[in-house]
């Protein structure tokens, strides 16, 4: 595992805090809901993810389930933060997913007008989210400076493609990405190792609405449980299934490649000031960009056959070379010391 992906990953403890805080999040949500149908629906749309997460979570080399009780997760939080005094990335990462969340997308066989009627509050739900910040030793106002850069950059990667989804978060590509035929290659692939068929596809999906992807499914090993913050681009490095997703949803690409910028800008150089950190990142990107264009090579072999695979492996490079140039320009302004952010 390189040290680029390394740093996008989060240990087993860390993933269930993640999880745990999020599940928190949609019973906040629910919670605040005045429509009883609605609220009903909700709640069974939690048992379906819930389902999808614990069997992640049951896979891992110590099985844990879900934190529902909330003086218990809390202070699985404060274990969590004390283990991280050296380096606070994944506390970092973790408030970052959880700023981005926007539950409530494609699981299961609910029908399409559960969507079309539910809608996540995240007003309701900021109160909590703050508190969540203050127990993770991150200042509060990182929660509205991480939407802000991740809504920039997807409108900055894609143009008008997805000008209809800025504003609305990383669940409404979500969405995107679950609505078409790459949903069960997608799943399986965010899925552990160990999971196999329709449980593998519904964990897959659950863990990537969180923003994760498990490690066991990109080969990884070493103590890391999920990659985060866009880390699971640089899988298509080790002839992993990212290649073939790429090729299959550019919403993906679009998606990860945002989320990769906000860690750039706002973590690795804003919160940690690591410059040789992000000269590091710049490089895989370099090497990612080029082993896509490899593969979109070896497509147009087939053009007839590849049609489809050809069109979206196309989009997926233009929004990691956009997310390449822009995260080059934020490395370039920081060492200029062209910066006007609050830096914590």
């Amino acid at each position: 595992m390189s040290v680029v992906v390394e740093q996008f990953g989060l240990d087993e403890e860390q993933t269930l805090l993640l999880f745990s805080l999020q599940r928190s999040l949609i019973a906040a949500d629910i919670a605040a809901e005045d429509r009883s149908a609605i609220s009903q629906k909700k709640k069974q749309w939690l048992g379906i993810w819930e389902k999808g997460v614990n069997d992640i979570l049951e896979n891992f080399e110590c099985p844990v389930t879900l934190i529902k009780d909330r003086n218990l997760l809390e202070e699985h939080c404060r274990i969590v933060v004390n283990k991280c005094t050296n380096l606070k990335t994944p506390l970092y990462l973790i408030l970052l997913e959880l700023s981005l969340f926007n539950p409530y997308y494609p699981l299961g066989d609910l029908s399409w007008k559960f969507y079309e009627k539910v809608n996540y509050s995240n007003k309701k739900v900021e109160p909590y989210l703050k508190k969540v910040s203050t127990l993770l030793g991150i200042r509060y106002n990182f929660i509205n400076i991480y939407k802000k850069t991740f809504n920039k950059s997807v409108k900055s990667l894609s143009g008008f493609y997805k000008k209809m989804l800025i504003g609305a978060g990383a669940g409404t590509l979500l969405v995107a990405i679950t609505a078409g035929f790459a949903a069960p290659v997608i799943g399986a692939m965010a899925a552990p190792a160990g999971l196999f068929g329709a449980a593998a596809v519904n964990a897959g999906l659950a863990a990537l609405g969180g923003g994760a992807v498990a490690a066991g499914g990109l080969g990884i090993a070493g103590g890391t449980a999920v990659i985060v913050g866009g880390g699971s681009i640089f899988g298509a490095m080790s002839g992993t299934a990212i290649g073939a997703v790429l090729g299959r949803s550019s919403d993906f690409a679009l998606l990860e490649s945002a989320k990769l910028e906000v860690v750039m800008k706002e973590i690795i150089l804003q919160a940690q000031k690591d410059t040789r950190f992000a000269q590091e990142i710049l490089g895989e990107q370099k090497k990612i960009i080029l082993n896509l264009e490899q593969q979109l090579s070896e497509f147009k072999f087939n053009t007839k056959e590849n049609k489809e695979q050809i069109k979206n492996l196309e989009k997926s490079i233009d929004f990691l070379r956009n997310s390449l140039s822009n995260s080059q320009s934020a490395l370039n302004n920081f060492d200029n010391g062209d910066d006007d952010k609050k830096k914590e």
